[in-house]
């Protein structure tokens, strides 16, 4: 039995897949995983994968390093 469940895989080669314990777990295209105890946690984190910046406060963008 596999131990993850592919939820998701974007275009520029992000994968988001449920994990059998509870959790979730965000790939980008280079392999560098980020687990996540919420879907909408991982949700996030994919994109700020996909786009290259964390949250967009009104004044304060900033870089993200996968």
């Amino acid at each position: 039995m596999d131990s993850q469940t592919l939820i998701a895989r974007t275009p520029k080669g992000t994968v988001l897949s449920k994990l059998n314990n509870g959790g979730y777990q965000v790939c980008d295209s280079e392999q560098h995983c980020h687990f996540c105890g919420d879907l909408y946690r991982a949700e996030e984190v994919v994109r700020e994968i996909e786009s290259g910046y964390g949250y967009p406060y009104a004044t304060s963008f900033h870089r993200t390093t996968p």
